[in-house]
C-alpha cells in the first residue's frame, strides 16, 4: 500500500513493508502488549512460578521465536548446500551442538560469565536484527530519501548502547563506580545525539532535493533507536529486563519468518520440505515452546538446576549463532534463497503491481 502526500517541500511517502495492517500489527503494535505483560508483572497479577517464566518470556514468544531458524534446515536445498562443504556442515550442523554443550557446562561452572555472554550477544542479536529490518524498509531508486548503511548501523548501535549501559549499571554494577558511569553515559549519549542528528540531517537534505520521505521508515528508525530505551526508565529485575525490547524483537522475527515461508514454498517449492510449509513452521514452533517451558518447570523444581539455566542460554546462543548466517545477505546462496521470496511478499501483502 503506497500512497504519495505533498505537504510544503516535504514528499511523504506511505511505503509499507507488508501493507499498512500487517506491519502495525506485527511491527509497531507488540510494544502494547509488552507494556500490558510488564505492567502484569509489576503488579502482581501473575502467580509465582511457571506463569511468571511464561509472562516473563512475552508469552512464550521467546520460546516460539527460536523455531523458525531450524525451519531452515528441513529445506532440501539448503541441506544439500551446507552439506556440500565441509566447513558449512561444520558450521550449521556441528557448531551448534558445541554451543548448547559449552553453554550447558557453563551454567554448572561460569553461570555469571554464561550470563554476560550470552546477555552481550542478544543484544547484538536485537540491533543487527532492527538494521535488518530497517534496511528492508527502504526503497533504492524510486526517488526515496534512504540514508547510507553505515549511518543507519552508527545511529542505531550509538543509541542501543547509551540506553544498554543503564542495563549493566543497575543490574551488574548496582549503582557502584557512578561517577565512572556517568561519564561513559555521557559519552555515549553524545555519540548517540550526533549520529542521530546526522540521520535525520541527511533525511532533510535529500527531501529538500526532492525525494521522498517513506513515514514507515522513519517511525521504525524511531522505535529502534529507542528499543532500549526502558533500560533506563522502566523497574526490572534479570528475569524482565528483555520482556520489552523482547516482545518488539520476537513478535517481528516470527511474522518476517512467516512471510518467508508463506511465499518460498508456495506451489512445487513445496516439496522442498517435508510437510505442509506452513504446518512445519508452526508445529517447530510449538515444539520449541513446550520443550523449552517442560525444561523451566523442571529447573523450578529443583533438579539439575544449574546444567538446565546454562541449556536455556545455550538454546538462545544457538538462535544467535544460526540467525548471524542464515541471514547474511552478502552470501549469494542465503541472499538468493530469502530476498527474492521476502520482495514478492512485500508485492502482494501490500498491494503493488
Amino acid at each position: 500500500m503506497t500512497s504519495s502526500v505533498q505537504k510544503a517541500e516535504v514528499k511523504f511517502k506511505f511505503a509499507w513493508m507488508f501493507g499498512r495492517t500487517n506491519d502495525i500489527l506485527f511491527y509497531f503494535a507488540p510494544i502494547v502488549l509488552a507494556l500490558a505483560v510488564y505492567y502484569a508483572l509489576e503488579s502482581n497479577l501473575v502467580a509465582a512460578g511457571l506463569m511468571t517464566v511464561i509472562a516473563a518470556n512475552g508469552l512464550g514468544l521467546n520460546q516460539l521465536h527460536l523455531g523458525p531458524s531450524w525451519y531452515f534446515y528441513f529445506d532440501k536445498n539448503n541441506q544439500e548446500h551446507w552439506l556440500s562443504d565441509k566447513k558449512r556442515a561444520f558450521m550449521f550442523y556441528v557448531v551448534p551442538i558445541i554451543i548448547l554443550l559449552v553453554c550447558t557446562v557453563m551454567g554448572v561452572y561460569q553461570p555469571g560469565l554464561l550470563f554476560l555472554l550470552t546477555t552481550l550477544w542478544g543484544m547484538q542479536h536485537f540491533i543487527q536484527q532492527n538494521f535488518g529490518i530497517l534496511a528492508l524498509y527502504h526503497n533504492h531508486n524510486c526517488g526515496e530519501a534512504v540514508v547510507s548503511r553505515e549511518l543507519q548501523q552508527r545511529s542505531l548501535w550509538a543509541s542501543s548502547l547509551f540506553f544498554c549501559s543503564f542495563y549493566f549499571e543497575r543490574l551488574m554494577l548496582k549503582g557502584q563506580h557512578a561517577t565512572a558511569f556517568l561519564v561513559i553515559a555521557s559519552i555515549l549519549a553524545g555519540a548517540a545525539l550526533f549520529y542521530c542528528a546526522l540521520y535525520l540531517r541527511s533525511l532533510r537534505q535529500q527531501v529538500k532535493g526532492g525525494a521522498e520521505l517513506n513515514v514507515p521508515a522513519l517511525l521504525f528508525w524511531f522505535v529502534s533507536v529507542i528499543y532500549f530505551s526502558p533500560f533506563a526508565f522502566a523497574k526490572y529485575n534479570e528475569m524482565t529486563a528483555f520482556l520489552i525490547p523482547g516482545v518488539m524483537h520476537w513478535s517481528q522475527y516470527m511474522f518476517l519468518n512467516y512471510m518467508l515461508a508463506k511465499y518460498k514454498y508456495e506451489g512445487e517449492r513445496a516439496k522442498l520440505m517435508p510437510l505442509h510449509p506452513l504446518l512445519l513452521f508452526g508445529l517447530l514452533a510449538l515444539f520449541l515452546f513446550v520443550f523449552s517451558f517442560f525444561l523451566y518447570s523442571v529447573k523450578l523444581s529443583g533438579h539439575f538446576v544449574q546444567p538446565l539455566v546454562g541449556f536455556l542460554f545455550g538454546l538462545s546462543n544457538v538462535h544467535y549463532f544460526q540467525d548471524a548466517f542464515l541471514w547474511r545477505f552478502r552470501e549469494e546462496f542465503q541472499r538468493q534463497s530469502i530476498l527474492p521470496y521476502i520482495k514478492r511478499a512485500r508485492q502482494i501483502e501490500s498491494g503493488k503491481p
